[in-house]
């Protein structure tokens, strides 16, 4: 059966429980039919430091929260993949080489703290 006429007018609304993520990481991997992800972030908590005085930086900790599980078939796992990689390629021609923390070890660079980097 072939479609004729305009395409179907598309209707876009957010869902109730919508929000923006600053991602700190992402921890996953794959099975059969499917890849899954949990993207969480990572807060400093300083409540303890200031709670002494002078401020006891030793008291410092990192909350990690986990905000949500991905899953996605292979497919779009693959399209996702194609659709990041063009758009780091457009970044990197704008702004520069992107430098991954391995890049700046090899150089002897010290790499930014580990909570820092996802």
């Amino acid at each position: 059966m072939s479609r004729r006429g305009p395409p179907p007018k598309i209707v876009v609304e957010k869902h109730e429980a919508y929000r923006t993520i600053i991602q700190s990481g992402v921890l996953g991997g794959h099975r059969p039919g499917f890849f899954e992800w949990v993207i969480y972030t990572d807060e400093g908590v300083i409540d303890e430091v200031l709670s002494t005085i002078p401020p006891d930086p030793t008291k410092f900790s990192i909350k990690r929260t986990l905000q949500c599980l991905v899953m996605v078939t292979p497919v779009q796992a693959k399209s996702m993949a194609v659709w990041l990689n063009q758009h780091i390629a457009e970044y990197e021609k704008v702004f520069g080489k992107i430098i991954m923390p391995e890049d700046l070890a090899k150089k002897g660079k010290k790499p930014p703290p580990a909570h820092m980097i996802s």
